[in-house]
């Protein structure tokens, strides 16, 4: 783990150029800063447009969220990004969107998971966010007074809902996500990424437990197919401490991405 200098951020170990690099990045605490209201996220002054100008060379520049894939390309939107929604399920390449076909599918599950999440006792008592994501669920606490006391409350109820519509629960920081159990991850998404592109170098970025499918993605492709891979955990005190053990390089929010980012295309 290597962290940023004072002095500015330290440029990753990667020798191929940006013409032969993908870059597969996170949204949320990422590339926009953590807020209490997930619907108010937005991406970090200067950010789209960082995003713009690493399109415009870069051999793939992806967006691997949780998120939606039209909320991604609605606030970040840029020509020539891909946007890979609810973990690589949804995809939005050149204003088009795809749809994993079992995600479609599982669309009444979710539904119906929606309507027993808002009445279930314990989410209305803790006065949790529920996020309509389309074909997934958030529940998330970040903005409840005392988010420790409902955490165990909270994720039961997410776990037995989830159970009982077939779906999977995926926690994050104060937010348990109820998804279809379709088999596809971070790291699926970031295998796509540079299978499509014929990238010879990765660069991940991510700071949430979702992302260490990712960064295990990374490891293998460096192991298996010879591929440079740079893995990037941006820190804050939320961290999770094996997301920070699994880093190449630790950056300080997303302004120490940003930097860092600037620093690869000057």
């Amino acid at each position: 783990m290597r962290p940023v200098s004072p002095e500015g951020p330290v440029k990753p170990a990667i020798k191929a150029p940006l013409e032969q690099t993908a870059f597969c990045l996170d949204y949320d605490g990422t590339l926009a800063p953590i807020v209490p209201d997930p619907d108010a996220a937005r991406p970090l002054e200067g950010a789209v447009e960082l995003l713009r100008r690493l399109a415009a060379r870069a051999a793939a520049v992806a967006l691997v969220s949780g998120r939606p894939a039209e909320f991604l390309a609605e606030h970040a939107g840029v020509p020539g990004v891909h946007y890979l929604g609810l973990y690589g399920l949804e995809e939005i390449h050149d204003g088009q969107l795809a749809v994993d076909q079992a995600l479609a599918a599982a669309e009444p599950a979710v539904r119906k998971a929606l309507a027993e999440v808002r009445e279930d006792p314990a989410v209305r008592a803790s006065g949790a966010y529920v996020e309509d994501k389309g074909r997934a669920v958030g529940i998330h606490l970040r903005r409840v007074a005392d988010p420790e006391r409902w955490a165990e409350p909270v994720a039961a109820a997410a776990r037995g809902i989830a159970a009982a519509n077939g779906l999977e629960v995926q926690p994050g920081r104060l937010v348990w996500e109820l998804r279809p159990a379709v088999r596809s991850d971070k790291g699926d998404a970031v295998r796509k990424v540079v299978a499509s592109s014929g990238a010879a170098a990765v660069l991940v970025a991510g700071d949430d437990l979702g992302d260490l499918p990712a960064f295990a993605a990374a490891a293998d492709l460096a192991n298996r197919a010879g591929i440079e891979a740079v893995r990037i955990a941006v820190a804050s005190p939320e961290s999770p401490a094996e997301l920070l053990a699994r880093a190449d390089i630790t950056v300080e929010g997303p302004e120490g991405l940003r930097d860092l980012l600037e620093s690869l295309l000057r």
